[in-house]
């Protein structure tokens, strides 16, 4: 068997609201934890899950930055993607991951002299349960075509 395509981290589409906030960013973590309360048996593969999704990034004062944006939107929530082949329309080979991040975090602000300040903050990704059929997974659908 031939190796798989590998995904270089470059060029990538990350939006919040249908807006590209890539350029912003340096790093892009979506991660499956675990529910709270949940208590899995040995018989069980998974009770449930949790996703979060970190970002890290460049902070900026401008009203439309990825830093600003997660302030003006604390207690809220909007859909997200993120296309790790920076391909605007999904494929088998290409897909994008979809959810919706809920902005219950307000980022840093971490200074120290002659650097640029960046931030990081990890958010809840919001739990619309297990559809593997459908590919729901947790609140993340993985999107391979229209």
């Amino acid at each position: 068997m031939a190796a798989s395509t590998r995904i270089k981290a470059q060029n990538i589409i990350f939006k919040i609201a249908d807006v590209n906030y890539a350029c912003d960013a340096n790093s892009v973590v979506l991660e499956l934890g675990d529910a709270p309360g949940d208590v899995q048996t040995f018989c069980e593969v998974r009770v449930g899950g949790e996703w979060s999704l970190t970002l890290s990034g460049i902070t900026s004062g401008e009203a439309t930055s990825l830093y600003q944006v997660l302030w003006t939107n604390f207690g809220s929530h909007a859909e997200f993607i993120i296309a790790p082949n920076g391909n605007s329309v999904p494929s088998t080979d290409e897909p994008h991951y979809t959810g919706t991040v809920v902005f219950d975090q307000l980022p840093p602000l971490n200074l120290t002299s002659n650097e640029v300040v960046q931030f990081s903050v990890t958010l809840r990704v919001r739990n619309t349960g297990l559809d593997a059929a459908s590919n729901l997974y947790y609140g993340v659908s993985l999107v391979n075509a229209d």
